[in-house]
């Protein structure tokens, strides 16, 4: 398997990477004075096609984050000059020149555009509250703005939202862009402009590692193969400079995720069947009644008088054409359409048992027409200002559950039932002629193709993504003997921990089976964590889990580097006013912590803490604000306060899980002991049990330290010991 390293760009300097996906080809934009512009046809190899502004159209300014949006034959592009307002500019082509046609609109900075399934333009943008959005009435005009709710506690940014089966999925990024902790999260609605909800995995990528941070600024675009999705972001560089990366971007049931951030990964794939209107392509497609002619990369469908074909009356011009690759039972296909003067245009699917679904632009009737087997399909109003002699990608996913139609990204609300054979794609048009460019045809769908997908490890996976899991679900339920098996791709081989969240009752057993080995795990009581330690070579593997006694249900597969189980010397360690570092660097998963703790308060609410299972740790602002970026950290801290302590859960915010009175005058030590077993924290203090909770998605791994939050913290005799697993 062809494999990639991120970053897969080094060359320029990419940051705010937008990635537009037009007639089969992807085109890149950045924040560079000119907006520069790379072109590719596999999202790894980049084209630089040069600058897409003159050179004096912001005078003494940088257009920020560079958006670019295809509709009705016109590219618009919008941008905010060093953070003044957003412009709107608009080309004939994607790689320019674009030409201001609004002025400054405002809205701060990042802006982005989603255009509906019902056609209705919306625009999102990122302010000092968060993320704010507002519906367009035109390309070049703005609504009433909207304060969707969402933000990443300090600075949030780059907003990308894209739908998928009736839901609105954001990608965002948060904290200063030269901190450690930039990083991006994910949000989910069914609205466009309010009900957003944070994403259950946030952060969804971030690295602190030295040689590899800063990653944010992202935009999702769709793969090759028409199936896969992408995430791209940029990485900082220690000259400012940004680099280039792609990672697959999933769906378990309606939960986004991100497989990475990766080193390495599978590459790319091409789709099944591609057609590049090259000598011999014409060959490949059975016309009927008409005729197909050939020019450079793409092809022209033309009519003939044909009498009284099918939905046709006599003396109009209908023309039929089909590809003729193998037939799919399942398939995605992305054609290009340009009309002429039909008077109908569209696509068709063709299944080998003579069913034949046609789903056709009537240029008369301004609307999109279906039928299915001759009846009628249903009808769909087309968009005002729906420009017909302009460039339409119409995409098609069928299955046996349904035939779903896209039109420019629109799902078309028709009433199309799956497929019973399998099928084919082709081109309708009737009245004149219309001109084929891209078309691409892959043998799966996004649903299926998620489920296939590699995950690079160590990484998170939902335990939905597998062929086996019912759809659609947030869960797989197994009974005893069945199996689940997950593709994996490790950088370098090794052994691995893995964590298995879900519901486990008492006595529930499975097995994980990986690298020609099996590990056993059996629940000793009812919870939601099963652990097991598995090895791996490098390059791709299979991970399995088969369950061996009960019916244990799985949602989330966590895998990690090796734990360590040692036991360490005791340290002590100090810190005044705010700040957080690692005591125990060793990566640990279940861990018995104990310390001598006394804390001064030197301002109203400051607390002392334990920070446990932690990683990621960095600051607010640029990197060295430590009050701003206190909760900036993954893992948990147990918090000694005046009155109480308390246990909070920490995804670069923070959560409390459960808290206990305990009282201690200022500087009195107090002995803390912490007991951390799969999803259960249990807290004593001088020996008395004060908190003991479970957490439900627990944070797998990570190493042992201290936090400061506005007073002065000291700690003598803190002891970790790992606990091995049985």
């Amino acid at each position: 398997m062809t494999v990639y390293q991120n970053p897969i760009a080094r060359d320029g300097d990419y940051a705010d990477p937008f990635v537009l996906r037009h007639d089969g080809r992807y085109y890149l934009y950045s924040t560079t004075p000119v907006v520069d512009c790379w072109s590719s046809d596999d999202l790894l190899m980049w084209r630089h096609e040069g600058p897409t502004m003159a050179a004096d159209a912001f005078p003494d300014l940088v257009p920020f984050a560079p958006e670019v949006v295809y509709a009705d034959g016109a590219f618009f592009m919008y941008t905010s000059p060093s953070g003044h307002g957003h412009h709107v500019l608009r080309s004939s082509s994607p790689t320019g020149p674009f030409v201001d046609v609004s002025g400054n609109v405002g809205h701060a900075i990042d802006g982005n555009v989603l255009i509906d399934d019902d056609g209705r333009w919306y625009f999102y943008w990122a302010g000092d509250e968060g993320i704010w959005a507002c519906e367009m009435p035109s390309p070049t005009e703005f609504g009433e703005p909207v304060l969707t709710g969402i933000h990443m506690n300090g600075w949030t940014e780059g907003p990308f939202v894209a739908k998928r089966d009736g839901r609105y999925h954001m990608t965002l990024t948060g904290n200063h862009y030269l901190s450690p902790g930039y990083r991006i999260d994910a949000a989910v609605s069914d609205h466009p402009l309010t009900g957003w909800m944070p994403g259950p995995l946030n952060p969804l990528v971030m690295s602190t590692d030295p040689d590899y941070t800063g990653l944010g600024h992202s935009s999702s675009v769709v793969g090759p193969d028409l199936v896969s999705t992408y995430l791209v972001f940029h990485n900082m560089n220690p000259d400012l400079t940004r680099h280039l990366n792609i990672d697959r971007q999933v769906w378990g049931g309606d939960r986004l995720l991100v497989l990475g951030p990766s080193r390495e990964a599978p590459a790319p794939e091409a789709p099944a069947h591609r057609c590049v209107w090259a000598d011999g392509d014409v060959a490949a497609w059975v016309v009927d009644g008409g005729s197909l002619t050939v020019g450079e990369r793409s092809a022209v469908l033309s009519g003939v008088p044909s009498g009284a074909a099918s939905g046709v009356s006599s003396g109009e011009t209908d023309a039929v054409a089909v590809w003729d690759v193998d037939p799919a039972p399942a398939l995605t296909a992305e054609v290009s359409l340009t009309a002429f003067d039909s008077a109908q245009y569209g696509v068709v699917v063709d299944e080998t048992r003579g069913r034949r679904i046609a789903v056709s632009v009537d240029r008369a009737a301004h609307r999109v027409v279906a039928t299915d087997a001759g009846a009628p399909a249903g009808s769909v109003p087309l968009p005002p200002g729906f420009a017909h002699d302009a460039l339409h990608t119409w995409r098609v996913v069928a299955d046996a559950h349904r035939v779903e139609v896209f039109l420019d990204g629109r799902r078309q609300a028709l009433d199309l039932g799956g497929l019973g054979a399998p099928a084919r794609i082709g081109v309708r048009e009737t009245g004149g002629a219309v001109r084929i460019g891209h078309v691409a045809l892959t043998d799966s769908t996004p649903d299926a193709a998620d489920r296939h997908a590699v995950a690079p490890v160590p990484g998170r996976l939902w335990a939905t993504l597998t062929p086996g899991a019912p759809e659609p679900s947030d869960a797989v339920a197994l009974a005893a003997g069945d199996e689940v098996a997950y593709r994996v791709h490790a950088a370098a081989g090794g052994r691995f921990h893995v964590q298995l969240a879900g519901t486990f009752a008492a006595g529930d057993a499975v097995e994980v089976i990986a690298g020609g080995s099996t590990a056993p795990t059996t629940a000793s009581a009812g919870g939601h964590v099963l652990t097991a330690e598995i090895g791996l070579d490098r390059g791709e593997g299979r991970l399995a889990v088969r369950a061996v006694a009960g019916r244990p249900v799985l949602e989330l597969l966590t895998v990690s580097a090796a734990i360590d189980t040692g036991v360490t010397h005791p340290h002590d360690a100090a810190l005044d006013g705010y700040g957080k570092t690692l005591v125990d660097e060793a990566a640990r998963a279940d861990v018995d912590v104990e310390a001598t703790i006394s804390f001064t308060a030197t301002e109203q609410g400051g607390h002392g803490d334990l920070l446990l299972r932690a990683g990621s740790l960095s600051e607010g602002g640029e990197g060295d604000d430590t009050r701003l970026g206190v909760n900036f950290l993954l893992g948990y801290s147990v918090q000694m306060h005046a009155d109480r302590l308390v246990l909070a859960r920490h995804d670069y915010d923070e959560r409390v899980l459960a808290s206990a009175p305990v009282s201690a005058a200022p500087g009195e030590p107090i002995v803390v002991t912490v007991r951390l077993r799969g999803e259960r924290i249990a807290v004593e203090v001088d020996g008395v049990p004060v908190i003991d909770v479970a957490d439900v998605f627990p944070h797998a791994t990570g190493a042992t330290g201290i936090r400061a939050a506005g007073g002065d913290l000291r700690v003598r005799d803190l002891v970790v010991r790992g606990i091995a697993h049985t």
